[in-house]
């Protein structure tokens, strides 16, 4: 997480070629936070990076702040393009201290491709602190790359992911959100299962996604959390019931993909003799060599390079609401 701080990473870059998540995602946590009386009126985005889910979830309510650590990214913050909507106050912060930020009540607490990173006893003890009876938390996380329609491409990628560039991944965040934060504990033992009324479904409680159950990691038992059991949930890709966030692509926008990651900033940063373009090129020169033979036996691009191919990415959303 360090790397996106740093005065040599590329935010324009990460802004232009991260992707979004899929409108379903939202809709699931609207849902959910709706159930059991859930208010609009402060919705706080932490680990915001440049505002993707903020700027999403800001027009349900009537105010919303976003928190980062990093300055670089707060200062790149997205605001809704309608000039009559509330403007989103963006502010360097962390999850583990809320109130220090300035947040004193927050209806919804969302966290995107960001929790594997929070230490969660004290996260959880601030969102203890500033959640409003009937609020809830919801947390989004991704894995690694995939390829959708042609998946004999994702052992490629896996090995440039896992071998060329794996040493250079921030731990334990990496695994953490490669199992798609499994291992992310919620405040109380969830009490929840697929026929649970107001789980991951609409206000008539049909269910929008289906369910996964996992073995949950120890919870951390907060005295006196008022967090109910009952509405925690986590749904998850699996490989029986694939849920991906996926994005048509060019080789061009793949290979800033790529150079938006923080594995390869790091790589680069610890091997400055390797020159972008030059002779056998750097890292994501040498790797786009393959993944272009790969696209183009499959017939992803012509010979030339040119053609768009679909990329996906596994999904989750781990959610809990506070007792109203």
């Amino acid at each position: 997480m360090a790397s996106f701080a740093k005065a040599t990473f590329d935010v324009a870059s990460y802004l232009a070629c991260r992707p979004t998540y899929p409108q379903k995602v939202y809709e699931t946590i609207l849902a959910h936070h709706r159930s059991r009386g859930g208010r609009f009126d402060h919705l706080v985005d932490v680990g915001c990076g440049p505002g993707f889910v903020a700027l999403s979830l800001s027009p349900h309510f009537k105010s919303t702040t976003a928190l980062d650590p990093s300055k670089k990214m707060v200062d790149v913050g997205l605001q809704p393009s309608d000039p009559s909507r509330p403007r989103i106050e963006y502010k360097v912060g962390t999850a583990e201290s809320l109130v220090e930020a300035g947040v004193k009540e927050a209806d919804l607490v969302t966290a995107g491709q960001a929790a594997h990173w929070f230490d969660h006893k004290k996260t959880w003890a601030e969102l203890s602190k500033v959640v409003r009876p009937g609020g809830t938390v919801a947390y989004i996380g991704y894995a690694e790359l995939v390829f959708p329609s042609h998946p004999r491409l994702n052992p490629l990628f896996s090995h440039f992911s896992s071998k060329i560039i794996g040493a250079y991944w921030s731990q334990p965040g990496r695994s953490i959100v490669e199992n798609l934060l499994d291992a992310v504990p919620f405040p109380v033992t969830p009490t929840t299962s697929p026929s649970s009324p107001g789980v991951g479904g609409d206000a008539s409680g049909e269910h929008l996604l289906p369910l996964d159950q996992i073995d949950e990691p120890p919870s951390l038992q907060l005295d006196d959390s008022g967090w109910d059991p009952t509405t925690a949930i986590r749904i998850r890709s699996t490989p029986t019931k694939p849920w991906l966030m996926t994005r048509p692509m060019s080789l061009d926008q793949f290979e800033g993909y790529l150079r938006s990651a923080s594995a390869v900033h790091e790589y680069r940063q610890a091997h400055p003799e390797e020159k972008r373009g030059e002779g056998d090129g750097d890292v994501v020169d040498r790797f786009m060599v393959d993944i272009r033979n790969g696209l183009e036996s499959e017939g992803m691009v012509d010979k030339d390079g040119k053609g768009k191919f679909e990329v996906g990415w596994p999904l989750v959303v781990m959610m809990i609401k506070k007792k109203p």
